[in-house]
């Protein structure tokens, strides 16, 4: 059974359910308000009585002989019953004229007793379950009329009678209007299901273009958005991967073609095979070597399989030691190196793998960026976390291309031009070792007009992943 009908299934017992219990205690607690009725005007008569019977005693009567006086006035029956009133109802004949028809409604047995309780006049068996009215002078109590509850009236009867007759007239109209909107929920509810559905076979297709209606505001309305972020995600996924196929290999395909024109020349005798050849081939085979290192790091990076060795290390101090390492290569092409490192800056990293961040990023300044220049490092503090910045001083990168600088293999062919050096994979590589750390980084216009990158590392809590102990 498909869910649809499921859904439409449980609703409707549901109702029915609902519909049949109310219209059922209606009836019942209709019934028993008019018994109650019946009972209450029984009541009232009998303090009539009694209120006649005392006014009599008051007048200095005997409590018997004010009974018997008014017994024989309204003309009591043998046990002494109280006259039978009569009741009128209507019937309609087959001809469709109406007569009032009447009968006598018979009154139940009454008994009347002393103060004691001992009996006086009237009924002298009466049933369980009996009602008592006193009958008072001032404030004494002198007797009291007795009566057995009212067994069920005609007119109890055929009220219970008329009433059920209702709740069949009732229930058939109410369940369809139970089945009409168990129709208009069930369709509410399945609709976006279906379109989930839909969008999900979709997606199985590879049509990550697909996007569901978010003009809801329930759970199905955030299903759906999920399911947006979701398609957007692996739309922007599946467009990375094509490009990330395509740039390897355009990648490989420069080294590869250097190796095999060289390989040629060699096997044409067009040039000798001396060792500046051979130096030329040992060159492009490193270049391939590094490529295929820093894939295979990106590769463990995303794929949590980098190893960090976690201990405390004094940030400060990494940062003062890669920076010197490239401050003669930087002062041969005209930077001026810059550190500012707060001392006592420690946290919990893998030292080697910040020096290489640290190495990539100056390195890029050092390739990229335009003498006369500074090239400022910087390490502090922030809260929970150490703050790491390498700045140059430009050309910088246009402000739309900083979101995607640490794409793999992106490169701003404007002033990072592939004659330079390098694959495009360093910033890629320090946003997969940062991002193993548990920490961010970013890329943003430095002060003096370059670009500058911000690392974030937390300073007391240790990557959650890619740990060794």
């Amino acid at each position: 059974m498909r869910l649809f009908w499921k859904l439409f299934l449980l609703q409707l017992l549901a109702a029915s359910a609902v519909v049949a219990g109310v219209l059922m205690l209606s009836r019942n607690l209709s019934v028993r308000g008019f018994a109650e009725f019946l009972e209450a005007r029984e009541r009232e008569r009998m303090e009539q009585l009694a209120e006649q019977l005392g006014t009599a005693v008051g007048k200095g009567e005997d409590l018997t002989q004010a009974w018997d006086e008014f017994a024989q006035r309204r003309r009591f029956e043998k046990k002494l019953h109280l006259p039978p009133p009569e009741h009128e109802s209507d019937s309609e004949l087959e001809g469709g004229e109406r007569v009032v028809v009447r009968r006598h409604i018979s009154r139940p047995p009454l008994q009347l007793q002393d103060a004691e309780g001992h009996f006086l006049r009237g009924a002298r068996e009466l049933p369980e379950g009996v009602l008592r009215e006193p009958i008072e002078v001032g404030e004494r109590t002198i007797g009291y009329i007795v009566w057995p509850r009212a067994p069920r009236h005609p007119e109890q009867i055929q009220f219970a009678h008329q009433q059920l007759m209702h709740v069949w007239r009732i229930a058939p109209v109410a369940l369809a209007i139970a089945a009409a909107f168990a129709l208009l929920i069930t369709g509410l509810i399945v609709r976006p299901i279906r379109q989930l559905s839909s969008g999900a076979a979709a997606l199985t297709r590879r049509e990550f273009a697909t996007r569901l209606p978010e003009n809801r505001r329930d759970e199905l309305g955030t299903l759906a958005a999920d399911f947006n972020r979701l398609a957007r995600s692996l739309e922007g996924y599946d467009g990375r991967q094509r490009q990330w196929l395509a740039d390897i290999s355009h990648e490989l395909r420069t080294p590869v073609a250097v190796l095999r024109g060289e390989l040629e020349a060699l096997l044409d005798g067009l040039r000798p095979a001396d060792g500046g050849a051979i130096r030329s081939l040992r060159q492009e085979v490193g270049r391939l070597e590094t490529l295929i290192g820093d894939l295979q790091l990106v590769s463990l990076a995303e794929s949590g399989g980098l190893r960090l060795n976690l201990t405390q290390n004094d940030l400060a101090a990494l940062a003062q030691q890669s920076a010197e390492r490239f401050r003669e290569r930087l002062k041969a092409r005209g930077f001026e190196l810059k550190v500012d490192a707060a001392p006592g800056l420690t946290a919990n990293v893998d030292a080697q793998r910040i020096e290489q961040v640290l190495a990539n990023l100056i390195e890029n300044a050092l390739r990229h960026a335009s003498a006369p220049g500074p090239v400022v490092v910087t390490a502090r503090a922030d809260g929970t976390q150490a703050v790491l910045t390498v700045a140059d001083g430009g050309p910088g990168v246009p402000a739309e291309a900083l979101p995607r600088l640490f794409d793999r293999l992106y490169r701003v062919e404007a002033a990072r031009a592939r004659a330079s050096g390098g694959a495009g994979l360093g910033l890629s590589i320090c946003k997969s070792i940062v991002e193993a750390h548990g920490g961010t980084i970013a890329a943003q216009l430095s002060a003096a007009g370059g670009l500058e990158i911000v690392i974030r590392l937390p300073r007391f809590v240790g990557a959650a992943h890619g740990r060794d102990s």
